[in-house]
Formats: C-alpha cells, sequence, structure tokens
C-alpha cells in the first residue's frame, strides 16, 4: 500500500513516477522511498484535453534515480507529441486492410476457379466450367436424396 504524501524533495530517491490522464485529469503521481515503505505525492497539471498527443508514461525507479531526474523526462514527454504524430502518419499510410480485402477477393476468384484479366471481366481458368462441375456433382446423389454441393 502506497502512503500518501504532502512533499516530495528532488535529491529523494524515487521508485518510480506515473504521468497521464486520470478521471479528465492530467497528473503526475511520483512514488518515492521512505525508510521501507513507499509513498506516493500526486500532482495536478490540469484538464487533460490540454495535453491531447501527449504520451502516458510510467517510469519504474527503484531507487537509483532522484525524484529530480525523473521529473525532469516527464517534463520533457509533457511537451513532445513525436510519438502521437508519427502513429497518426503510419496509420494514414498503412495500405493493411486494402490489401486483406484484395488478398481475400483474390481467393474467392481462386476457390471458384476465375481469374482476372482486366477490370470488369473475369474468365474460368483451364478451361473448366464452374457450371459444368456442378452438375457432375449434383448428378451424384447421397442415399438420402440430398444433392452434393
Amino acid at each position: 500500500m502506497k502512503i500518501p504524501t504532502p512533499i516530495v524533495h528532488p535529491d529523494e530517491p524515487c521508485h518510480g513516477l506515473f504521468e497521464g490522464a486520470r478521471k479528465g485529469r492530467w497528473i503526475q503521481q511520483v512514488f518515492v522511498i521512505r525508510g521501507d515503505a513507499i509513498a506516493s505525492w500526486t500532482h495536478d497539471y490540469g484538464p487533460a484535453s490540454d495535453y491531447k498527443g501527449v504520451q502516458q508514461m510510467m517510469m519504474p525507479s527503484y531507487g537509483e534515480n532522484t525524484v529530480a531526474q525523473l521529473q525532469e523526462w516527464a517534463d520533457k514527454n509533457r511537451e513532445d507529441t513525436y510519438w502521437h504524430d508519427r502513429a497518426k502518419t503510419i496509420k494514414g499510410e498503412s495500405t493493411l486492410i486494402a490489401d486483406v480485402l484484395r488478398q481475400d477477393e483474390e481467393k474467392k476468384l481462386q476457390i471458384r476457379n476465375k481469374s482476372v484479366i482486366g477490370p470488369y471481366v473475369t474468365t474460368e481458368r483451364n478451361l473448366h466450367s464452374q457450371d459444368i462441375a456442378k452438375r457432375e456433382l449434383n448428378k451424384r446423389r447421397t442415399d438420402d436424396g440430398t444433392r452434393v454441393y
């Protein structure tokens, strides 16, 4: 259990830092080591809507870094929207969904034994008609009289 504390010192050993949105607010939580317990200090920076494009962060430390060192990284992150902008760019350039739909359509045509030669032109492959194959399959009936498709 983390004990709330009203103040942290910049040179105090830090157990970790979280900065991000919680309940519509942008907060920074610093966890410090106090004796054999972990204490938490929270700072509210205001509405989370003021920090659109800023990535949330959690930095573990386990005491090797000071509060000031982790807060310096958090201050840099709060002004940086690089990763948010980069993710939007990559998502905009992605052709993954279009490629999957195209591959799915090609598989369906292969199953139906058809080839696409040009726009709106499909032909049977290997001079094998799908209609003839269906008729031959329908000729074979099972013992109970149901058709084989």
